[in-house]
């Protein structure tokens, strides 16, 4: 079975249109792609769509037609921790029910494409982790980075974690945060990370400006360009 799980160094990090822009380019090559959020935060249950809900959004972007519940088992109103909003909200998130979900979904698709939620160490219950569930879901681990001056320390971070686990890493993505053109400094951290942690820069994800399906599809030229060395 072939898939990612996707994470980031952090909140914000940019792992949605990562793994829209990823679900795509895989697609062109002629994978059937499977995608699951299995949590969200900051999202109504009642009333949510692909402008407010990021499992909504790559739904619609590579074309999948699963059942909302499989593609995201959890949502919950408050814009925290998985932990937290599910305490907040008097609920109980229960990891086997994601991994059913996940196995499932795994059943019909040559790639699964699941998307973390933060970063690594978020906690989903008191004693399960981000990492506990990429784990458990044994996909390899894309890591989605900023360019910005602090993406080495959060990236070495979130590589060191992932090696505790005993996760494996099939490298770092970075994301640009907007469409300026990248400074010495932010040229260079790329190069920097694979010197001191081993691991792979898979490449640099375009900036996209209209972040919708036609906005992602109309930069798969340049997403072809990015990784035609294989290493996805």
């Amino acid at each position: 079975m072939k898939g990612y799980f996707i994470t980031g160094t952090d909140t914000g990090v940019g792992k949605t249109v990562v793994t829209a822009c990823l679900g795509t380019l895989l697609k062109s090559r002629g994978e059937n792609v499977g995608i699951m959020k299995p949590i969200e935060t900051g999202v109504d249950p009642e009333c949510y769509s692909s402008a407010n809900s990021d499992a909504r959004f790559l739904m619609e972007v590579l074309g999948v037609h699963d059942s909302p519940e499989d593609v995201c088992p959890y949502r919950l109103k408050h814009p925290a921790s998985p932990y937290q909003a599910a305490r907040i909200e008097e609920r109980a998130i229960d990891p086997a029910k994601i991994l059913e979900r996940f196995e499932k979904l795994q059943s019909k698709y040559s790639m699964m494409l699941v998307e973390g939620i933060g970063g690594l160490m978020v906690p989903i219950t008191q004693r399960y982790n981000v990492a506990d569930l990429a784990l458990q879901m044994n996909l390899s681990l894309i890591i989605v980075s900023r360019v910005q001056i602090g993406t080495l320390n959060h990236t070495l971070l979130t590589i060191n974690a992932a090696s505790q686990y005993g996760l494996k890493i099939k490298g770092v993505i970075l994301n640009p945060s907007n469409d300026i053109e990248l400074n010495a400094i932010e040229k260079e951290q790329g190069a920097l990370i694979e010197k001191f942690s081993d691991t792979l820069v898979l490449g640099t994800c375009p900036f996209v400006k209209d972040v919708s399906a036609e906005g992602i599809k109309k930069n798969l030229t340049v997403l072809q360009e990015q990784f035609q060395g294989g290493q996805i």
